[in-house]
């Protein structure tokens, strides 16, 4: 996947869902709740990784939220609830080193709030099921990576409408947009 056609640099993006009632309550309680919490995560992992003096300088780390979507359940052969999808678009200067060691750092950290929010393991083989909080990373600047564990840029997320809608919303606040007015093109 080429980032750098979608004019993405410092960034870091996540997906946040859920669908189902969490230890906080219905699904968008789970976000609402969730929303400083990731952003916390995120300032604790940036300053993990620098020394004392720039801890200052990660305050500088913007964080642009989407807002949130009602989506239909993707890729389910049961019924299931409709879920609530948002994202975010984290930019700084500051991020850790593009390691695996750090992405796996942030995954584990990510892993760990869907535990505390209820989210129970995956049994294998089973995909796509209703979860009370599902957060993905989509990609981390240009950093490449696959093993088992992790996969980045998320090979599916240009693909996915809950991923593309958000985007775009945050996007248009991050880049200069302009509609050009050209009459050859307009349709009678």
């Amino acid at each position: 996947m080429e980032l750098s056609n979608l004019n993405i640099k410092n960034g870091l993006c996540i997906s946040l869902g859920a669908n189902i009632d969490s230890n906080y309550g219905k699904p968008i309680e789970s976000l609402i709740i969730c929303k400083p919490k990731i952003e916390n995560l995120i300032k604790n992992w940036i300053n993990q990784s620098k020394s004392f003096e720039k801890e200052i300088e990660s305050s500088k780390t913007i964080f642009y939220w989407s807002s949130i979507y009602e989506t239909s359940p993707h890729g389910v052969k049961d019924d299931q609830p409709y879920y609530l999808n948002t994202l975010l678009l984290v930019k700084s200067k500051f991020f850790p080193n593009l390691t695996t060691n750090n992405a796996k750092l942030l995954l584990r950290e990510l892993k760990n709030m869907e535990r505390n929010f209820g989210r129970k393991k995956t049994p294998n083989n089973m995909k796509w099921l209703s979860r009370c909080l599902d957060l993905d990373i989509l990609w981390w600047e240009d950093f490449c990576f696959k093993d088992e564990e992790l996969i980045l840029p998320h090979p599916r997320f240009m693909n996915r409408n809950f991923v593309i809608s958000p985007l775009s919303e945050v996007l248009s606040r991050t880049q200069t947009v302009k509609k050009i007015e050209e009459p050859r093109w307009l349709v009678d």
